[in-house]
């Protein structure tokens, strides 16, 4: 199979390995539109012999029926990505040779119109598969996880109107500390936040590192930014943005940044574990969100101490409407195609009269948005926007889950 990264249609040597789009009817066309389908993050090897593998002749006559079927081939859905079945079940962009629901329902009984097709890996289609909505968790990722120590709950329902944490009640969360004086780089502004993921890397929002601009320290292990309090101060050494995110779109909004020292054994500081669930939390989960942004709009008044809010899960199909209904995708440039699978929608809780109480609000960007389970906080989402704070419109988050398999190429490499 080609190499990561490789574009089949557009490198010679690979393009034996090419899978044309033809806007939906692949045999129907002799001349390739230019939106050829991207190879996948990994290739596929055989689990046994570690060689590339090869199609199994089920498959294989699947792949052929599918290719003179046509079907939705150009989208630019990658193999672990979120999608949605024609039934509105939920599904993971995977291998068709992977897939025992494609093999046992869709190629067995013929049913081949019946699929949602996320591309080509080389020969072999990618298909939206079946799933009860997890996948596997990355085995490095996991391994992590098990390191982390668990905690005693904390979460109330009592940022804008949230509450005050208490000291070491999220050792996972950084603020980003942007130098004010482009000179002596001396006067620093925590105008992000993040959240540690292993002992040497972040996770953030990629528009809290846009590279004229980018953080130069981070503060851990306080929850409170005034000047002489304690906390763990770092140097950055390196950033990785998603390499599909882009400024002018609100997609992929999430990115990597690794610290210049490994930070063990300091007290109040312990990296989070990162949810790998693919759906939707039910609707009366209690999420929490933290941040040090603005706490009163009318003063533009931001917070030295770090702030919490509890808010709940809107499934992202109804979240898509809400903006919608709220004329806020119309002509937007930045959701061209509305709020996706790959975001995560949350909102606050309603007051009597019918207003959205607590919100994430600017200088949360790139904070935490966390499930405790078990005892462990998970890493749901990574704060990327919202219409306002405190509006009535959901805030979006980055869905982590989503990009499971890209973090873990960097951060356990």
């Amino acid at each position: 199979l080609p190499a990561v990264g490789v574009k089949p249609c557009r490198n010679p040597e690979a393009r034996y390995f090419r899978a044309h789009c033809y806007g939906g009817t692949t045999a129907q066309s002799t001349k390739p539109d230019d939106r050829c389908t991207r190879t996948l993050h990994r290739s596929r090897t055989n689990s046994q012999t570690g060689r590339p593998g090869m199609l199994r002749h089920v498959a294989t006559i699947g792949l052929l029926l599918l290719v003179l079927t046509g079907g939705a081939l150009c989208q630019t859905l990658y193999e672990g990505d979120p999608c949605e079945l024609r039934d509105g079940s939920a599904g993971v962009c995977t291998d068709a040779t992977d897939c025992p629901w494609f093999l046992e329902v869709i190629v067995k009984n013929r049913r081949f119109a019946d699929r949602v097709s996320c591309g080509f890996d080389g020969l072999t289609e990618v298909i939206c598969c079946k799933t009860n909505g997890t996948r596997p968790l990355g085995v490095r990722s996991r391994l992590a996880c098990e390191q982390v120590p668990k905690y005693t709950s904390r979460l109330t329902f009592h940022i804008i109107d949230g509450e005050e944490a208490s000291e070491g009640e999220f050792p996972f969360m950084a603020a980003l500390g942007y130098p004010t004086d482009d000179e002596t780089q001396q006067n620093i502004s925590y105008r992000c936040g993040a959240s540690m993921i292993s002992t040497d890397f972040l996770l953030t929002a990629a528009h809290c590192i846009p590279t004229n601009d980018r953080p130069t320290v981070a503060i851990l292990g306080t929850n409170n930014l005034a000047p002489g309090n304690h906390g763990v101060l770092v140097g950055l050494k390196a950033f990785f943005p998603h390499p599909e995110y882009r400024t002018n779109r609100n997609y992929h909004d999430i990115a990597l940044v690794q610290l210049e020292r490994r930070i063990e054994n300091e007290p109040d500081v312990n990296p989070i574990c990162l949810n790998d669930d693919l759906s939707d939390l039910p609707e009366d989960t209690v999420l929490t969100a933290e941040g040090y942004g603005i706490i009163d709009l009318d003063r533009n008044l931001r917070s030295n101490q770090l702030m919490k809010v509890n808010l709940t899960t809107v499934p992202w199909q109804k979240c898509n409407q809400t903006f919608a209904d709220s004329n806020l995708l119309k002509n937007n440039r930045k959701l061209p195609q509305g709020i996706v699978a790959t975001q995560y929608c949350a909102t606050g809780r309603e007051n009597e009269e019918k207003k959205v109480v607590g919100d994430t609000c600017q200088g949360d960007s790139g904070g935490p948005l966390q499930i405790m389970d078990d005892g462990k906080y998970k890493l749901v989402g990574v704060t990327s926007f919202g219409n306002g704070c405190g509006s009535n419109t959901p805030s979006v988050s980055t869905r982590v889950a989503a990009y499971i398999d890209w973090i873990e190429s960097i951060v356990w490499a």
